[in-house]
This record gives structure tokens, sequence and C-alpha cells, in this order.
């Protein structure tokens, strides 16, 4: 008999090694302790070998005399093997999503987490975008998508609709720290996201690392501006736990100069330059979330709790044309939500729930008789009335906002996959006024208001081949608001049921592996929200009568996409009924159904990359919006105002940047970035082209800003500091008629990363 024991050279025993006697043909495999045997051998002349992998083959000769037991100890040598290099070429997730049949551009967003950056600043960068604010920081923001704007674009948060969380998380004042990527939806909306959007939206993908980290950022600039962002997250990776917190403070005095008239002695107007003096904005969120992810019965199963809120000073009406002294509106939102993901629910079947309750408490104060001039100076007071309302208000509001999300994917076979979406939600509101309500003689604002909402969506994806790729949908929107109006000191109440489907078509094609297109129809419906159906009881006045918009809207685009070089053309049409825009006056704004549009446009981008370290990117958008209305419906008495280009909206405008990003800065494994941004709007009219003469006619004028930025970050982003000045020449800016954005300023940003 031969047997014996197999180590390594540190004198570890190895199991599993294949041990054989050549002359013999016999083969034995050694145990867990590394020990093998041969019983029964004659005498003899014999090779042993053993071999494992990893190591190198052993071989030994020996000699069995008078069949003597023999033990033979072997000791494997490591084998060292050299490979070849071997490099993976793949798409990220985001580019995949930028090449599917969906018409939609992706920005990820971690290479701003040093920056001083909003979700609206943001956003503004991607083609076919406009961002028109109503002052500085954290004032309403309107966004313009290849024509579509204002509320015609919905804004999501991770697939829910981003109104529901309140005003303290609105698009304008987000912090781009809490997000992945952002992605623009230029043509049909997919049935994801669950809701009537009219031809754009944008989705904004939260972070989702599975990792210990501690995310921490100031940020210190011009107007007394101030931004805090700190996120923790723990995971525990042996019982798949997690648990974190996101939270963020911001705080602007919006104190920047502008050019007003104030009266003399003598009770005229004298043209002057002096600061805001009544603007400042506050907004805070904390977030708390634990749950579980790689489990059995989940793949991620979170529940959340937040709190978030703004302290909001109005400083003016919609045209700044009136400055208020001591108008304000705060709130506070708490909110509870649950959200549980499964792939393999059922065979072949994925399903993603989300549930949510939000308790949102506002106040509204218009109670001072003082008439303010732009300098904060009392120059009147009057004898009744507020600022803005011809009440007076102490407004107290309350409401209830509760939504559901159920989403199904199932793939019957390889090229198909069927998607089902169901979102609901329900608002209410009620609010208190004892001073309107002594006005009025009764409290018109303690009448509830509700709104319920139902949009469903099932599509089918199919892949006919690796080139053409089809998706079919069909949308039911569902609406029932039960609200009111107040007109001439009278209550008007006003309940309403609203029904309508849409339908939209998409395809995708790639002609080769660097060059696709796509093209899409869709018609779609949306419905009226409840600021544009109740009012905010500030500046917006309610109008319960309003129907929803409909569109026929059709997209054609181009990619050409390599490694350094990107090219996208996108020209779309739309045809929308029952347009609803905000009528603005002087003292007050309200939601109204007016006019049938045409839109046709197109909008280009170039991102060129030749060298790694420096990337250039351009994009411009021009959009041809025209009257379709009838004279009956624009009240003229002829049909001057058939064809002519709408009022008050961009029709050319693009950006720019340069970025130089150098990873191993100095050889210090750090990391350098150095930008120069750049925005242009051509000039525009505020009223019909028609009407008046040109030269005399208000005008947004032409602008161009420019920004630029330098950052240096230590290996792994542990620290990073940047320095950003914006409107770095000091012009003008306006994005809306008289209403001065802020001029030059100058942030600074601090941020560590642990993890």
């Amino acid at each position: 008999m031969i047997s014996g024991i197999v180590i390594d050279a540190h004198g570890e025993k190895l199991p599993g090694v294949t041990v054989q006697i050549n002359e013999l043909n016999r083969g034995s495999v050694t145990d867990h302790v590394g020990h093998y045997t041969f019983p029964n051998l004659k005498s003899g002349n014999y090779t042993i070998t053993a071999s494992f992998i990893g190591f190198q083959k052993y071989n030994q000769r020996f000699t069995i005399k008078d069949r003597k037991p023999i033990s033979i100890n072997i000791t494997l040598k490591e084998a060292v093997t050299q490979l070849n290099e071997v490099t993976v070429m793949a798409k990220s997730e985001s580019q995949e999503l930028h090449e599917s049949v969906a018409s939609v551009a992706v920005l990820e967003t971690k290479k701003l987490y040093a920056q001083s950056n909003n979700t609206s600043d943001v956003i503004k960068q991607i083609s076919g975008v406009n961002v028109r604010q109503t002052g500085g920081f954290g004032s309403s923001a309107d966004v313009y998508i290849n024509g579509m704007s204002g509320k015609q674009v919905k804004f999501f948060l991770d697939g829910i609709p981003l109104s529901y969380y309140g005003s303290g998380l609105g698009l304008n004042v987000l912090p781009v720290n809490l997000m992945e990527q952002i992605e623009v939806y230029k043509g049909v909306v997919p049935v994801d996201l669950g809701a009537d959007a009219l031809g754009g939206a944008i989705n904004i993908k939260s972070r989702k690392e599975y990792i210990n980290y501690l995310d921490a950022s100031y940020s210190l600039g011009s107007f007394n501006t101030h931004k805090v962002n700190l996120n923790g997250q723990y995971v525990n990776s042996e019982n798949h736990l997690i648990a974190g917190v996101n939270s963020f403070y911001n705080h602007s005095d919006n104190n920047y100069k502008v050019d007003v008239e104030i009266p003399d002695q003598f009770g005229n107007p004298e043209p002057t330059t002096v600061r805001r003096f009544h603007d400042q904005f506050t907004n805070y969120l904390v977030n708390a979330y634990a749950g579980v992810y790689d489990k059995k019965y989940a793949d991620r199963l979170v529940f959340s709790a937040r709190f978030s809120g703004l302290d909001d000073d109005i400083q003016h009406n919609a045209v700044m044309a009136q400055p208020y002294g001591q108008v304000t509106y705060d709130e506070s939102t708490l909110g509870f939500s649950a959200n549980y993901e499964k792939e393999e629910i059922l065979p072949r079947m994925a399903l993603k729930w989300y549930g949510g309750v939000n308790m949102t408490s506002g106040n509204f104060v218009d109670t001072t008789l003082n008439a303010y001039t732009w300098d904060g100076e009392v120059y009147d007071r009057r004898t009744d009335g507020g600022e803005i309302s011809t009440s007076r208000n102490l407004l107290s509001l309350h409401s209830r906002n509760a939504v559901s999300r159920l989403n199904l994917h199932h793939n019957p076979w390889e090229k198909g996959q069927f998607t089902l979406n169901v979102f609901s939600s329900r608002f209410n509101r009620y609010g208190k006024d004892p001073i309107a309500a002594e006005f009025y003689g009764e409290d018109f604002y303690a009448n509830p208001t509700t709104l319920i909402k139902n949009a469903t969506g099932l599509a089918y994806e199919h892949a006919f081949s690796t080139a053409l790729v089809s998706y079919t949908g069909v949308k039911h929107f569902y609406m029932m608001a039960d609200g009111y109006a107040i007109q001439n000191m009278e209550f008007q109440p006003n309940k309403q049921t609203v029904s309508n489907f849409g339908v939209s078509q998409s395809l995708r094609y790639r002609f080769f592996r660097d060059f696709l297109a796509k093209a899409s129809y869709e018609y779609a419906t949306r419905l009226p929200d409840e600021t544009e159906l109740f009012g905010d009881f500030t500046l917006v006045r309610p109008n319960p009568f309003l129907n929803p918009e409909q569109s026929h809207n059709a997209n054609l685009g181009f990619q050409f996409n390599t490694q350094k070089l990107k090219v996208e053309l996108n020209t779309f049409y739309r045809l929308t009924d029952n347009i609803i825009w905000l009528r603005t006056s002087q003292f007050f704004a309200q939601y109204q159904n007016l006019l049938k549009a045409l839109v046709k446009g197109l909008d280009v981008e170039v991102q060129y990359q030749p060298f790694d370290f420096i990337r250039l990117k351009a994009n411009a958008t021009y959009q041809d919006i025209r009257n379709r209305s009838s004279r009956s419906v624009t009240g003229s008495v002829d049909n001057r105002y058939y064809d002519a280009r709408l009022p008050n909206i961009p029709y050319l405008f693009g950006n720019g940047e340069v970025r130089y990003q150098k990873s191993d800065f100095l050889g210090t494994n750090s990391r350098f970035s150095a930008w120069w941004s750049a925005s242009y709007v051509h000039e525009f009219y505020l009223y019909w082209a028609v009407d008046g003469n040109k030269d005399l006619k208000n005008t947004i004028p032409s602008q161009f800003i420019q920004n630029i930025g330098v950052s240096y970050a230590l290996p792994a982003d542990r620290f990073s500091v940047s320095l950003e000045p914006t409107n770095l020449f000091d012009q003008k800016a306006f994005d809306n008629f008289s209403v001065q954005r802020p001029g030059r300023a100058l942030y600074v940003t601090l941020r560590t990363y642990l993890h």
C-alpha cells in the first residue's frame, strides 16, 4: 500500500487534489485533510503524479519491494501564470436608457456633487429645455420642454409626482446631492411614470448605493446664501439591512440689486437701483429611512419618514410692478411612505409598489395696511385691504395627500415585455381665515376642496431584432374635482368629473452600431392640478371650472454616438387644445383655458471629447409656437391673431460648456476640474407681435449669461472645494418681463465624502 498527504508550500493540507499511478492507470482524490491512499499494489517500479488547479504538476518515481507499505508526502508548488490584459467595453445604464426606444436625455449628477447646484440650474443645460424663474433662489420655476411649458411638464422623484412631496421639495430648490441621475423625456412619457404629462416629463432618480457612506457639504455665497447637505447611510451586508438619513437646509436673503422706479417728493417716479428688501427664502428636509434588501421576499423594502418645509417672503407680484413689504407664506409637510421591489415576484414578472401619505400645513399672512416702495420705505397707509388681497388674509391651510403606485413588468417571451402601471392620488384641503371671514361675512376658506386622480397605463415593448424596437402604450385618466371660486364676493362652488384616454407609439431603429433613429406619436391628456383648480391663496386665485388639455405630439430624432463624439437631433410637432395658461395682472394671477396652439421646432446637441481630460458641449433649440384658435376664442374682432406667434414664450435659446477634468492632477491622485458655461435666450415679446409699434413694444431682451468654476478634490473625494462665479459679467438677467434675476454672484462649496 502507498499513502500520504498533499500540502502546499505553506504546509496547508490540500483537499480535492487528483493523485494518479500512471502505470496502473489508477487515480484517487485527497480527502478533507489532504490524505490519499492506494491499497493492494504488487511489487514493482511506479510513477506517482499529483495535479491541482493553481499548482505545478508533481511527478515522482518509487519502488515497492516485498509488498511493504510506503508513505509519500507530496508538496505542491504554486503555478504563476501571466495573463494577457483584457479590456471589457460596455455602455452605462444611463447610456442604455439614452439609446432606448424612449426620446430621453439623461444627465448623471455625481460629477456635480461638489458644486453649488439646484435641479433647475442643472436641467437648463439640456437641449430643448428652458427654465424661467420669477426671481432669485427659491422663486417659482416654469420648465419648457420642446414647446411644452409650465404644468404641461411633469416632475417626478423615482416615478412619484414631485408636487406630492410639498413645496419644500420643489424642483427649483432640490439639491443634486440627493440624486443619481436626471431623465428628461421629450416625447412619449412612458407608462412607468404614470401621470398625465403632455409630451414632456422630468424624472429624478435618487441615490441607491448599498454602501456605508457619509456625504456632507456646505456652500456659502452671495446674497447671504447658505446651502447645507448631510446624507449618510449604514448597510449591514451580513443581514442585508439598510438605514440612512437625507437632509438639507437652504437659505438666501435674495437681496440682489434691481433697477426700479421710486416716487420722489412730488410723486414722480425716478429711476434708481436698490437691493431687494423682503425676499428671504428658507427650505429644509430631514428624511429618515430603514429597510432590507436582497431578501427572498423582497429585493428592496424601505420605510421612510420625512419632515420638510419652507419660509418665503413674497417680494412682488407676477410682473414685478408692485413691491410687498410684509406678505409671507410658510409651509411644513410630514410624510410617511413604503417602497417595495421584487424582481421575480412571479416567474418572469417584476413588481414595484409605492404608497405614502403627506400632511401639510401652510400659513399665508397679508394683514398690513402699509404701502411700500422698492427701497423698503412706507410711503402710504391704506384704509382697508392687504398688499395682495382685497380682504386681507391671516389664512391657515391644511391638506392631506395620499398616493399609491403599482408597477408590473412581465416578460412572457424573450423579445417582449408588458408594463402595467396604476397611479392613484387623493388630495383634500381646508382652511381658516378669521380676517377674511370678517370681511366677507363668511369664512369661505373653511369649505373643503377635494381632488381625486387615477392614471392607468398599459404598454408592450417588442424587439423585432437588435435594430428595430417598438413601444405601444394606452393610458386612461380619471379626475374628480370638488372646489370653489370667490368672485365679486360670492361663493361659487363647482364639481366636475373627467375621463379621458390616451395612446402612444414609439419606434427605434439602429442603422449601425453608432447611429440610430427614433420616432414617436402620442395623443395625450393633462388634467388640471390642485393649484390650477383651487389656487394657492397667495398670488394664484382658484378656477375650478378648468377643462383638461389635449395634445397630438409627434417626435423624430437621430443619434450618433461614438467614444469621442455624440450628436443628437430632435424634431417635434405639437397640436394642443384647451391650453391652460397663467393669466397675470398687476394684483393677482389665475389659470385659464384659452388657446389652441401649434408647436413646431427642433433641438440639436453636440458633445465632443477629444481627450480624456476635456469635454465640449453645445446645444440649441428653436420652437415656433403659433395660435390656432378662432377669433371667438381670442376675443378679437377679426382673425389677426390666427397663426401669430404666442407671446411671452422664448423661441430661440441654447447652452454651451467647456469642462476640463484631470483625475491624476500633478501625480497626486487628486482631481482638478475647471469649467466655463453659458446660456443664451433670444429676445421675445411680452404681448402679441401683431399688435403695436415694434419699437415701443414690451420686450424681454436677449441675454447671454456666462459662468465659470474650479474645483479640487482629494483621492476618493474625501475632501473637495469648489469656487463658482455666476453671471460673470454682471449682465441684467430676465426670465419674465421686468422681473430681474440676480446679477454677478460668487459661491464657495466645501464637501467631504467618506465611505
